[in-house]
């Protein structure tokens, strides 16, 4: 099953590539689907933490704010479903609610590292500088909207998209040369093979018949009988 799915790598990634597209346009053509989109994602974020980050943290307090966190994201994400299943969704609810959830993950982040000492490392304090900064944008800024947002899902669906489809030509390629190869090296097997067959059926000449030559003495015998 794996060297099948390697081999055929191009047809998923060209699948990829199409769904990719598909949802981009329909993000655009109908911005509510934005809602389930987030929704989607901060359920799926806080379900797949849930049990590693509990599991690893060691600080009691720490497990307690951390679980509170985890459920309000999922909290917010079904609420986001629910509200981008109704005609008229709240316009406002996206980005205070994305815009809330990156925020407390910026100050829940600071909590843990400077009153808590929990250990950390360069990438994580200078992407939860952005987060916490982020958040308070988002929130009291009139851009963060559906439609906004849609448009630029649509941008980025189209470079994955494109960035998909491509791998999957050159996988394509190399499956096309790879074939190739194969069926070159059938036909000359199967060139040599016949070669091999055709030398086995020749006869062996006949030998040449051999003189008899007959002895001076034995002539004269010959001539006296």
């Amino acid at each position: 099953m794996k060297v099948f799915f390697k081999k055929y790598l191009f047809v998923f990634e060209w699948i990829a590539a199409a769904i990719l597209l598909a949802v981009g346009i329909v993000v655009v053509v109908q911005s509510n689907v934005f809602l389930y989109i987030a929704g989607i994602v901060l359920i799926i974020f806080g379900l797949f933490r849930l049990y590693p980050l509990l599991k690893t943290t060691e600080d009691r307090l720490m497990m307690v704010i951390y679980l509170v966190e985890i459920l309000l994201n999922v909290v917010v994400g079904v609420y986001l479903v629910i509200e981008g299943g109704k005609e008229d969704p709240n316009s406002n609810l996206l980005r205070y609610s994305v815009g809330g959830v990156l925020w407390l993950r910026g100050v829940l982040y600071y909590f843990a590292t400077v009153v808590r000492k929990e250990s950390t490392d360069h990438v994580k304090f200078w992407t939860h500088i952005a987060l916490i900064t982020l958040g308070p944008i988002i929130i009291v800024s009139n851009v963060f909207t559906t439609k906004n947002l849609a448009y630029v899902l649509l941008v980025l669906a189209i470079v994955s998209a494109v960035v998909i489809a491509f791998d999957g030509y050159k996988n394509y390629k190399n499956y096309r040369y790879e074939w190739l190869a194969k069926e070159k090296t059938k036909k000359v097997v199967k060139k040599k093979e016949e070669t091999v067959v055709e030398e086995d059926k020749k006869e062996d000449p006949l030998p040449k018949k051999e003189e008899v030559v007959i002895p001076e003495e034995e002539k004269g015998e010959e001539i006296r009988a």
